[in-house]
């Protein structure tokens, strides 16, 4: 039986549907909804089951066999009239509306995003090649040193170089003008929320709120943490250092120093602050010379050569990684310049499901209960989630932008390109032939294949970013005709 549908687009990529049902379907539906209630019901007079429609009609009300008949149709109808849809949804759709007699049901649809990229195959930029420096390489075997360290306590004072345990606070020092200002504007807010809860006593979590503004120029807070005397890593172009120099386990220090102007976190940058902290404890460190004797230590490595070289090639790998995912995050950058999109509203709410969700995990793996976590930050999941959706927007941009470069640049996964990077990563497992089948069990499945299918695309996306950007980029033409070409040889 046929369905009237009706169909009209809106600027936001949302199908408004509706779905006039004929009436001969609804009561074909409602008679068959009278037969399953006349097999619970006694009719004196009838057997079970065998009372007339009409009676069944009479005894519960034609309104309420229409409308249990209804419920249960709405779901086949939905899919039945999809089915006759030039698009699938993009997402779950909305059901708005419903009229009873004639049967009319509305629905609101999201559509697919639509994404034209612009010119972006006459952009040019220089790639700068990746260079492991001299100083990356000696972090990295201080790393090694430091993870094979000799640590013992000492009683006496605090020395350069020395691993010290301590505890304290510190907080921005501010003038009073800025004090009083600061207080005139929590004093305002105070007023307006006491105007929109006029009648409600104070709360636990007002109280809270108090309290933390009495914390907004903490910048230090520990109850126990270890720090290695090096005025370049703690608090770096600041004395702090310097100021526990000459301490010993046991002393407390109060004192001062002002960050400097160019400091790297610019929200302390130029601003002073005063320091209370207690001495813990004090150990000594001894380093290990880099011998051939420390590198079979880290394991791995029979020389310090080969220690040297390993470490290259790791910070190397490292570096590449950065550049590459910063070229491609460069290149959305351009290509939303020009780039016209448009997406329905509940793409960007599903982005802040996932946003939600994996904060609602980290939460959790902390121990928070996520209803304790909001009541501790004084907020709503309503309002966590309009705090996310800028972001939430922002990230859906960009992944769209780099999913239709994708399509354009026709960039796809390979049976081959997916049996090359499993037989890589497992070779990794050595002769482990139990762990390397397992591994490539998993890869070849589920969240592994996904995975390693996103890599993969990602891998290329980069390559053609780099060829787009050096001017060596292939014909798309070409590709087509090459794609024609493999096709047809495959079907041979």
């Amino acid at each position: 039986m046929t369905l009237t549908i009706h169909k009209e687009e809106d600027e936001q990529r949302q199908l408004a549907l509706t779905i006039e049902v004929e009436e001969k379907r609804v009561e074909q539906a409602m008679r068959k909804t009278a037969r399953k209630l006349a097999g619970n019901l006694h009719v004196p007079g009838f057997r079970r089951g065998k009372a007339p429609y009409n009676v069944i009609l009479r005894r519960f009300g034609r309104d309420a066999v229409r409308a249990e008949a209804v419920e249960e149709m709405i779901q086949p109808i939905f899919e039945e009239a999809l089915d006759q849809l030039e698009e699938p949804p993009y997402a779950q759709a909305n059901f708005d509306d419903m009229e009873m007699e004639p049967l009319v049901l509305k629905f609101t649809i999201p559509l697919a995003p639509k994404v034209t990229l612009g010119n972006y195959r006459e952009l040019r930029r220089e790639i700068e090649p990746v260079v492991v420096t001299d100083e990356a390489l000696a972090d990295a075997l201080e790393r090694v040193q430091i993870r094979h360290q000799v640590l013992e306590p000492v009683e006496r004072a605090i020395e350069l170089s020395d691993l010290v345990t301590l505890s304290g606070v510190g907080e921005l020092v501010v003038d009073e003008a800025e004090e009083t200002e600061a207080e005139e504007e929590r004093e305002t807010d105070d007023i307006e929320d006491a105007e929109t809860a006029e009648s409600e006593e104070l709360t636990e979590d007002d109280t809270e709120d108090d309290t933390e503004d009495n914390t907004d120029h903490l910048i230090f807070s520990e109850d126990r943490i270890d720090f290695v005397m090096d005025s370049t890593k703690v608090f770096p172009g600041t004395p702090f250092v310097e100021n526990l120099v000459g301490l010993s386990s046991g002393d407390e220090h109060t004192f001062r120093f002002t960050f400097p102007d160019d400091y790297e976190d610019e929200e302390l940058a130029g601003k002073e602050a005063e320091f209370e902290i207690e001495i813990l404890n004090v150990q000594s460190r001894e380093l290990p010379e880099l011998t051939d004797e420390l590198a079979k230590e880290e394991g791995g490595y029979e020389t310090v050569d080969e220690l040297r070289t390993g470490l290259k090639e790791q910070l190397h790998t490292q570096a590449e990684s950065v550049a590459k995912n910063r070229l491609v995050e460069e290149m959305i950058d351009d290509l939303l310049k020009e780039t016209e999109m448009v997406y329905p509203p509940a793409a960007v709410e599903s982005e802040i499901d996932s946003m939600v969700e994996n904060f609602k995990g980290q939460a959790q793996r902390t121990g928070w209960e996520w209803e304790d976590f909001l009541r501790l930050q004084g907020k709503t999941e309503e309002d966590m989630r309009e705090d996310f959706r800028e972001s939430a927007t922002e990230q859906l941009k960009r992944q769209l932008a780099l999913r239709q470069f994708v399509l354009d640049e026709k960039l796809t996964v390979q049976a081959g390109d997916v049996d090359t990077y499993v037989e890589d990563r497992v070779a990794a497992f050595g002769d482990n032939k139990e762990l390397q089948e397992s591994m490539r069990n998993y890869y070849r499945s589920g969240y592994g294949f996904d995975m390693i299918s996103s890599e993969i695309l990602m891998e290329k996306a980069h390559q053609r970013i780099e060829a787009i950007l050096t001017g060596n980029a292939p014909d798309l033409d070409a590709l087509d005709e090459e794609e024609m070409s493999e096709s047809a040889t495959e079907e041979e």
